[in-house]
């Protein structure tokens, strides 16, 4: 089993000549899934194109949900495609509800995405399955 890199590097280790930390294949991967649905695009300063581009419409209360979800979508098939190659055959799920967020002050009636993306480990052709979900204008997780 090869090692990956666990994001974020923690450079103190690597200068104190510890090793540093490491993931297996599948969390490398949900990882790089993670990081690409919560950056917008233009926020990455190495590569701008890297990130969603749903994030540009994140307080658009005119959007219905169906829109949304197709934008959600269609933004995460094209980043999939271009950022993670090891994955094929990769399908996205993404559901837009109305719920009910409870803080401790309030609570408030806001959208929640959920997404689901699945597909084959290029390396072994292994099922692989990644779920997340989150509150969106402004971006908040359960």
């Amino acid at each position: 089993m090869q090692d990956y890199l666990k994001l974020p590097i923690r450079l103190e280790q690597f200068f104190q000549k510890e090793k540093l930390a490491t993931c297996s294949l599948k969390e490398s991967i949900a990882r790089n899934l993670h990081l690409l649905i919560t950056t917008q695009l233009e926020e990455n300063k190495q590569d701008m194109a890297y990130g969603s581009e749903f994030w540009d419409h994140d307080y658009d209360i005119h959007m219905s949900n169906d829109a949304r979800r197709e934008l959600v979508m269609n933004s995460l098939r094209k980043q999939i495609a271009e950022y993670e190659k090891r994955l094929y055959n990769t399908t996205v799920e993404v559901n837009v509800k109305q719920t009910e967020s409870k803080t401790i002050a309030s609570s408030q009636i806001r959208r929640r995405i959920e997404i689901i993306i699945t597909g084959n480990l290029v390396r072994s052709n292994d099922l692989f399955r990644f779920q997340t979900g989150f509150f969106i204008g402004p971006l908040l997780f359960d």
